[in-house]
């Protein structure tokens, strides 16, 4: 008896329990309101958000055959109703319900989850405006761009001739370089409170959710490692190569660089978090590293670069086991 309760209940990838039909119908018409209201009101970025629990519930329950239609009704609403905008924002948290869905299937862990969602976003945002461009809707004119940045630093030492303007030079040129980390950045974060929200609502409703791996167990691979050294060198050729300080491949990849950084500076925390376990009193030290890797982000980096390269860990627990 026991071992067919099991069976069945493994047997089955997204609930623990049967669904309820009256609620599939509930979420499907909640889903359908979300849409019409947040395209009415303009409040589309909160629809969107709220949209896709009962989504990804609906997925779950009845599989494709109804999330097919329920979606294509819900862009056809934000298409008629919304800007374009809204409607490529509604229609790729469509995807992230979809998303969430294969990946509570293949048991990824909530770490995958919110790495995958913040990287659809961030690359559905990036085609959209690589798409404006070559439309001619969004005009980018790197020289311009450029022109306007010397005009207004010209015009900012005009009227305070204490200011230093190669430091206001090199200001822009900083922007210029973390405006799309800072995106990601803010996507990272969006995607965070995303997925916590579905998830907790999608937990009410008797869902397998993915469980949190602990921090010190978390490391990026050695082909990580590799990418970012083959990207660091393009980034300086690239560098030496071009005049134009805007030039669009030069800034891609420095952005692209930026991100991996970041990746790295984590991949070096979590280093150190492991490391600060094996010794008692690592909960109280742990907050101290996280400021201390605010400050200090390149040693950080550095460690996490290292560790992605030579497997510090796991060459740490392997002489561990060993001994």
């Amino acid at each position: 008896m026991i071992k067919e309760e099991l069976e069945k209940l493994l047997a089955n990838k997204f609930f623990f329990k049967e669904p309820s039909n009256k609620k599939v119908i509930a979420y499907s018409i909640s889903f359908i309101l979300l849409a019409l209201l947040g395209a009415l009101l303009r409040v589309e970025i909160i629809a969107a958000f709220l949209s896709v629990f009962p989504l990804t519930y609906v997925l779950g329950a009845k599989g494709e055959k109804l999330y097919l239609p329920l979606s294509t009704v819900g862009i056809v609403i934000v298409l008629v109703l919304s800007p374009s905008g809204f409607a490529l924002w509604f229609t790729l948290h469509i995807f992230i319900a979809y998303i969430i869905y294969k990946l509570i299937c293949d048991r990824h862990s909530k770490v995958i989850l919110l790495l995958t969602m913040t990287a659809f976003l961030f690359l559905g945002i990036a085609i959209y405006v690589v798409l404006l461009v070559k439309q001619g809707a969004l005009n980018i004119n790197f020289e311009q761009i450029s022109k306007i940045v010397n005009d207004n630093v010209n015009t900012m030492i005009m009227a305070n001739k204490e200011i230093d303007k190669n430091l206001l030079l090199a200001n822009f040129e900083s922007f210029k370089k973390t405006f799309p980390v800072t995106i990601f950045v803010a996507l990272f974060v969006y995607s965070l409170g995303l997925g916590q929200y579905t998830l907790t609502m999608l937990s009410r409703e008797y869902v397998i959710i993915p469980t949190f791996p602990k921090f010190s167990r978390i490391m990026l691979s050695t082909k990580m490692g590799y990418f970012y050294v083959v990207l660091t060198l393009i980034s300086l050729f690239l560098e030496m190569q071009n005049t134009n300080n805007y030039d669009f491949w030069t800034i891609v990849v420095q952005n692209v660089v930026g991100v991996l950084a970041l990746a790295f500076t984590l991949n070096g925390l979590f280093t150190v978090f492991f490391f600060a376990e094996q010794n008692r009193g690592a909960k109280a030290v742990k907050p101290l590293l996280v400021i201390m890797m605010i400050f200090l982000s390149p040693i950080f980096e550095l460690i996490g670069f290292v560790d992605s390269l030579f497997k510090l860990r796991e060459k740490f627990m392997t002489l561990r086991k060993g001994r």
